[in-house]
């Protein structure tokens, strides 16, 4: 533990990365606060977590949240300001005094795409801040990748993308949040880039074999084009845009259709002592979220028929 390290702030505590890391901090000798938005949807109550509400989009409610604040947990949701918001609060940091930013990236090559430039952007900015920063890079994460496609699983006993052969290696959520928990609690981290990712890489071909062996019930990949896809997706949920779309999905399937999310490193053993979770151990311990209430065989294939005839008109008449 940090000898000078007293209070440590967790951004969007209620957000995937900010939950999962406070789960873990909290077994530790440490005293946290949990930046939220909304302290009615924080499920975290402990005597060693102040609870405090506060906006990065409202810079104004960010002074009393970073008073006696030494260390920072920086992460906030896909978005276009993703790298207006983190500036924001890093500007706050450096007039506080904080002595640490740990920060979630990633492994994904994006190519300089929106997602990419904006947190391009964040790194330079605590770089020319003198905050010394450790960097947590996950591969794409278990637990969005795959719960995603519930849906489709239960009632189509399908995954749709647009990443071909494309290979990804996923990493499970708690181990990220473990590592993270680790490093911003023990010395020698800060200026490094830990990469993180599960035990292997594979398309999405095979992530549908997975499910099948370990469901007992066959599930199949059905490849598209990107416009398809993003018809698909908008055709049954009314409140996306092509610019959410874009941040929130697109890029990261174009990433895996590239080979861009392949990476497979040995780093949670090496940190952890222990293998990385495997896609298998997730959907075993996930088994209901993706099997209870499946439809029957034959009731999947028709609604496979029914989203080519309704979301996708222009698809060709070949229904797997």
């Amino acid at each position: 533990m940090l000898d000078s390290m007293k209070k440590i702030l967790i951004t969007t505590a209620n957000g995937m990365f900010g939950r999962a890391v406070v789960t873990e901090l909290l077994k530790k000798d440490v005293t946290l606060r949990l930046m939220v938005r909304d302290r009615n949807k924080c499920a975290i109550h402990d005597p060693k977590a102040e609870i405090v509400t506060a906006d990065l989009d409202h810079p104004e409610t960010l002074d009393a949240v970073m008073t006696g604040v030494d260390s920072v947990f920086l992460s906030s949701p896909m978005d276009p300001r993703l790298a207006e918001r983190e500036i924001t609060l890093v500007n706050m940091a450096k007039q506080s005094g904080v002595k640490q930013i740990t920060r979630i990236y990633g492994t994904v090559g994006h190519e300089g795409d929106i997602l990419e430039s904006q947190h391009l952007k964040v790194r330079d900015v605590i770089k020319e801040s003198g905050i010394p920063q450790i960097m947590v890079s996950p591969g794409s994460v278990l637990e969005t990748s795959l719960s995603s496609m519930k849906e489709s699983i239960k009632y189509m006993r399908a995954i749709y993308g647009i990443s071909g052969l494309g290979k990804v290696c996923m990493v499970a959520l708690k181990d990220i949040a473990e590592v993270t928990a680790l490093l911003m609690t023990s010395y020698g981290h800060e200026g490094k880039n830990y990469e993180l990712s599960g035990p292997e890489a594979m398309d999405l071909y095979e992530v549908a074999a997975r499910f099948t062996r370990t469901l007992g019930k066959k599930i199949i990949y059905v490849n598209l084009s990107e416009d398809q896809f993003a018809r698909m997706l908008m055709k049954f949920d009314k409140t996306l845009t092509r610019e959410r779309l874009e941040v929130e999905v697109l890029c990261h399937l174009r990433a895996w259709g590239k080979g861009n999310a392949s990476l497979v490193t040995d780093t949670i053993e090496k940190l952890l002592g222990r293998k990385a979770t495997p896609i298998e151990g997730f959907i075993t311990e996930n088994r209901d979220l993706f099997k209870k209430g499946m439809i029957p065989g034959f009731m999947a294939a028709l609604m496979r028929k029914m989203v080519f005839l309704f979301a996708l008109p222009f698809m060709l008449p070949f229904v797997p």
